[in-house]
């Protein structure tokens, strides 16, 4: 009755929508019409035969008791408290809570997610110094509200002639918004600022491993029968999907809903230097 619950659990009665955003995964479940539940943390006192052969006592030292048999306590010989000592595992974390139209609701939850989860990275200095550039943004204008840049970064440059690697993210699902769910189109050739542009771009594998082109090129082309009668290709159709693969037009790129996208780019600032 439990599922993982990596980011969100919601429910809707069509018109209004709860949605509870965690900062980590917990088991979660509707076990009843109208209501969430989030098991934030378990913990029982004795094993629960279901094949553990252990009370599932996590303790803060992460100590268990020692030399038991499958099925058996240990020297402690204190049933269900692990031999420890110390005292039970402290689960902290955030929820929080949505509560609007549904078309709302999906608008502002992919967006406070990611805020949730990855929240700007503080860095101090020693001392009264004060920072040159107060403010100051690689972009030239913010990206589309449906749109996440996921990874930029030189790390494996030296196996890419001096490329960088470039990695978007359709934040949407299908049908999860009128507008935000539609593919999202942007041009890397005018998404970054300071002086630097991208002036060569390739469409790689997500791994960024081998060309896209070439990847799709090398796939076997599998020969399938619907024995279902037309059944399958209903339900496909039904689902109301996004068109496919659309692939770059010079540096102009295109993701659908939830894809995934890596490149591998090729940086120059204004003065005629190559960013590496």
């Amino acid at each position: 009755n439990y599922y993982p619950v990596n980011a969100m659990l919601s429910l809707d009665d069509g018109q209004v929508e709860l949605a509870v955003l965690t900062d980590v995964t917990q088991g979660g479940s509707s076990l009843k019409d109208g209501s969430l539940e989030l098991m934030v943390h378990r913990r029982i006192q004795v094993d629960d035969s279901r094949g553990v052969q252990e009370p599932l006592n996590e303790t803060m030292c992460g100590c268990n008791d020692i030399n038991a048999d499958p099925g058996q306590m240990g020297e402690h010989g204190h049933e269900g408290d692990g031999g420890c000592v110390c005292a039970g595992l402290t689960i902290r974390g955030r929820h929080w809570l949505v509560l609007d139209t549904v078309e709302a609701a999906h608008d502002q939850r992919r967006v406070l997610s990611e805020a949730q989860n990855f929240p700007p990275t503080l860095a101090f200095t020693a001392g009264a110094a004060k920072a040159t550039s107060p403010e100051a943004s690689f972009l030239a204008a913010d990206l589309p509200k449906n749109l996440k840049l996921q990874t930029l970064t030189s790390n494996y440059a030296s196996f890419n002639d001096g490329q960088l690697l470039l990695r978007f993210s359709h934040l949407y699902s299908v049908n999860e918004h009128p507008t935000l769910s539609q593919p999202v189109q942007v041009d890397l050739s005018k998404m970054f600022g300071g002086g630097y542009r991208v002036t060569k771009a390739r469409e790689m594998s997500l791994t960024a491993n081998q060309d896209k082109a070439a990847m799709e090129a090398a796939k076997y082309d599998w020969k399938v029968k619907d024995v279902t009668g037309g059944l399958v290709e209903e339900q496909l159709a039904s689902c109301n999907s996004v068109e496919e693969h659309t692939p770059m037009d010079g540096t102009v790129i295109t993701l659908r809903p939830m894809e995934v996208k890596t490149y591998l780019i090729t940086f120059e600032h204004s003065d005629g230097s190559v960013l590496v």
